[in-house]
């Protein structure tokens, strides 16, 4: 797998010198940790603040007595408690989303923005393989997106540690939910996100028709998926681990077909 790194550390470089790609990468996930630590130090007031009874009605308050029996993750007994899971539920699945958009402007240019610069056919003129060549174009899409989103998470951890809410683990990252996202769900979503992009951009003959399919067919799935997961969080403490086992089972999927359906004479074709 050399040259699929070759490949990465190109395409790391060109990303670091091209501010339009570099400074979404930085801003978008320290925004979105900056909204989430929000709500951390406007809950540090304790179960009296407007957070902590917004909340608490939402989760025993509306919701009936007939569904809270089926909702076993979720201790109803502990306003605290009951806050706390909410605000996990909630607030995990939105970090997903910063993997997902990061990855789809690099990885949509992976092959069909190579033949729109002219740098496509002496890319494919090395001596390297189908599975290193798609290897290298993922890495550089996924390795940047998982690094953003982890920044947002550790900005998020450090104002969660500034709050002292009781809502929040004093630090953020001691919690298995939290770190088992941000180590394991976030690559994941951002490699299922990087491979169906890197799957069109194959398949396309413009830089502007692998983006927007790409957003069409990505941000959906995601969409859906993030409240089906809020749902399964409350359900069960599992949920976290199905969500990454399914994800992980598409991420395959998605690049073997792709690898499959992969043809050089194509990408050379007519633009």
């Amino acid at each position: 797998m050399r040259m699929a790194l070759v490949i990465t550390r190109r395409e790391l470089r060109e990303i670091v010198r091209d501010y339009n790609l570099l400074l979404p990468i930085i801003f978008m996930p320290a925004l979105m940790g900056l909204l989430a630590g929000i709500t951390a130090l406007g809950s540090a007031a304790g179960t009296s603040s407007a957070v902590g009874t917004a909340l608490s009605a939402m989760a025993i308050q509306q919701i009936p007595e007939t569904s809270l029996q089926y909702f076993g993750n979720l201790p109803t007994g502990n306003q605290n408690a009951t806050i706390e899971t909410l605000l996990k539920a909630l607030g995990i699945p939105l970090f997903w989303i910063i993997p997902v958009s990061l990855t789809s402007a690099v990885a949509a240019d992976s092959f069909v923005g190579e033949k729109e610069r002219d740098t496509l056919e002496p890319l494919l003129a090395t001596p390297i393989t189908n599975r290193e060549l798609f290897t290298g174009k993922l890495l550089s899409s996924v390795i940047p997106a998982v690094l953003g989103t982890w920044l947002g998470v550790l900005l998020l951890t450090a104002l969660v540690g500034l709050s002292n809410s009781p809502f929040y683990p004093r630090f953020l990252l001691s919690d298995r939910d939290w770190i088992f996202s941000s180590l394991v769900i976030v690559p994941l979503m951002a490699l299922l996100s990087a491979s169906i992009a890197a799957l069109i951009s194959t398949r396309v003959s413009s830089y502007r028709a692998a983006y927007q399919l790409n957003g069409l067919v990505v941000l959906p799935v995601i969409l859906v998926m993030i409240p089906q997961t809020i749902v399964l969080f409350l359900l069960t403490p599992r949920a976290l681990g199905i969500i990454a086992t399914l994800v992980a089972t598409a991420d395959l999927l998605i690049v073997l077909w792709a690898l499959r359906i992969f043809d050089r004479e194509r990408l050379l074709g007519a633009r």
